[in-house]
């Protein structure tokens, strides 16, 4: 019996069986003449006719005419439709059944609508199950887990629940920023340097635009491995040429990335290392692994792409076909033995004395030195304290939020907010001890104050 899994995320929708993944294409449609056209083939056009091109009906799945864009006449069920049933056609021969893999934010009216356009399809569905736990192969003993996920128009966390199954906890989803924001922005950061270095700006003509969004997935693999590449676009005949600096590109997704780590610092809970499985649609982005290597005691798992599709049939049986109704599985036994990872902080190596306690905190480019009184930091300033004042970053803050004290030869954070502290992003439950180059937020998105080390002049 050969079994097929589905994994439903607008920025690729993989194919897999229990051998491999089969394919991955984006959730992108064209209407040509009533006609409409999917995946990359409508991915390579999307730029050259815009009002006809929709990237949203995944995410908008409904019944409504037009509900796919303002200008297409067809539903978002309609190109979703289109799309399910070329993979279908394309990888389905021979298959018996399919599990369809979903991100957590699918319920109720769509969950339905996806399943009847799978029986639309011919697609005798097994199973629905929750991209976290298809995703969560192995447990973690002693870490917090975590799957991580992006679509076109949100980002996503979910705790994974470790007992004798993986089980969906608690999600948390940012739909104010996404994939297509951000590949967004980083062609509009590739133009303007084509435009400072060459005059040529690639987003002036649709054929060009389209070229620069080709191009640009394939750049971005390039800077995973290079700081800087060389690339060129094509104008009257010549290739204009620029210098592509990661940093660039890590510069323009810093919203992103720190929506992203504040998604995960959501999770923390005191005291506890964290496992953070990272999709392939966010591991392969610029500055990510970097952004997130600084939260302390997390162990980053970055997963190739289709990763949940073909994990959810690695053991199939597991995945047993139901009786009348097809629900929604938020819960899959494990498909692999447990992961042994350290827990607890990293100690220094033998012989290397710890370093002296950091002596200032630099907020708006001042560095303010903590002293033997200590220092209050907050909405406004506290009587008879040294204080600085976050009043321009008043949300989330307290009157007085944390306080920075030197105790025993080491400097301290007291949490006295309503609010919470972070610490690198992660949660502090009451106080913690401070080290050189850590970063404090408070409030969101928050003031953020950096510890650092000044000698005193001899």
């Amino acid at each position: 019996m050969r079994t097929l899994a589905i994994e439903f995320n607008d920025a690729g929708i993989a194919v897999a069986d229990e051998k491999a993944v089969l394919g991955v294409e984006p959730g992108c449609a064209v209407v040509e003449r009533d006609k409409i056209v999917t995946g990359r083939e409508a991915l390579a056009k999307a730029r050259l006719n815009p009002r006809q091109a929709s990237n949203r009906f995944w995410n908008a799945l409904s019944l409504e005419p037009g509900s796919a864009g303002s200008e297409i006449a067809q539903s978002a069920a309609e190109l979703a439709f289109a799309q399910l049933d070329s993979l279908w056609k394309r990888y389905g021969a021979g298959a018996d059944d399919a599990v369809l893999v979903v991100p957590g934010h699918i319920r109720g009216e769509q969950l339905g609508l996806g399943l009847g356009l799978a029986n639309e399809c011919g697609i005798e569905v097994r199973a629905i199950v929750a991209t976290a736990v298809a995703a969560s192969v192995r447990p973690y003993p002693g870490h917090q887990l975590l799957y991580v996920d992006a679509g076109l128009y949100r980002v996503a966390a979910t705790l994974v629940e470790q007992g004798s199954e993986a089980i969906v906890g608690s999600e948390q989803s940012v739909i104010t920023t996404g994939l297509a924001s951000l590949n967004e922005g980083f062609a509009r950061r590739v133009a303007e340097l084509f435009v400072r270095a060459t005059r040529f700006d690639p987003l002036h003509k649709a054929e060009t635009e389209q070229m620069l969004y080709d191009r640009l997935p394939a750049w971005l693999e390039q800077l995973r491995a290079h700081e800087r590449i060389e690339v060129t676009l094509p104008q009257h005949g010549e290739e204009q040429r620029i210098t592509l600096d990661r940093d660039v590109l890590r510069s323009a997704a810093a919203g992103f990335n720190r929506a992203l780590v504040q998604l995960i610092a959501y999770f923390r809970q005191p005291g506890r290392s964290v496992v953070i499985q990272l999709a392939d649609h966010i591991a392969s982005l610029p500055g990510v692994a970097a952004e997130l290597a600084r939260l302390d005691d997390a162990h980053l798992v970055p997963l190739p792409p289709g990763h949940a599709a073909r994990s959810v049939l690695l053991k199939p049986e597991l995945v047993a076909r139901q009786q009348g109704e097809v629900k929604l599985l938020k819960r899959l036994a494990w498909r692999e033995p447990p992961a042994e990872l350290p827990t607890g902080a990293t100690a220094a190596p033998p012989g290397v004395a710890p370093r002296e306690a950091p002596t200032h905190v630099v907020y708006g480019g001042v560095a303010y030195p903590i002293g033997a009184h200590g220092l209050v930091v907050g909405r406004e300033a506290v009587d008879g304290r040294r204080t600085i004042v976050v009043a321009d970053q008043a949300n989330g803050v307290s009157r007085a939020h944390c306080e920075l004290v030197v105790r025993d030869g080491e400097l301290k954070l007291v949490d006295l907010s309503r609010y919470g502290t972070f610490v690198n992003e992660k949660k502090v439950a009451g106080e913690t001890t401070l080290k050189r180059a850590d970063v404090i937020r408070i409030g969101s998105p928050g003031a953020k104050l950096e510890v650092v080390s000044l000698e005193a002049p001899e």
